[in-house]
């Protein structure tokens, strides 16, 4: 009986967190990561490398839209 209850209790919260989903981060947390991760990448050796490398993906993506 109590092993019963407890497979039931297990399987009701299971259900419960799936149910339930992750938190998406707001456009300022995600800006506030990016930046964060930005400054941890980005010096001054390769600077003007990883702004060429952003320019051309922002041209892809702009040469992509229709």
């Amino acid at each position: 009986m109590l092993r019963k209850l407890l497979v039931i209790m297990v399987a009701a919260a299971i259900g419960v967190f799936s149910l339930s989903g992750c938190k998406e981060k707001s456009e300022e947390e995600a800006a506030e990561d990016y930046t964060a991760e930005a400054k941890e990448e980005i010096n001054q050796e390769n600077r003007d490398a990883e702004l060429d490398a952003i320019e051309q993906a922002m041209e892809e993506d702009m040469a992509a839209e229709p």
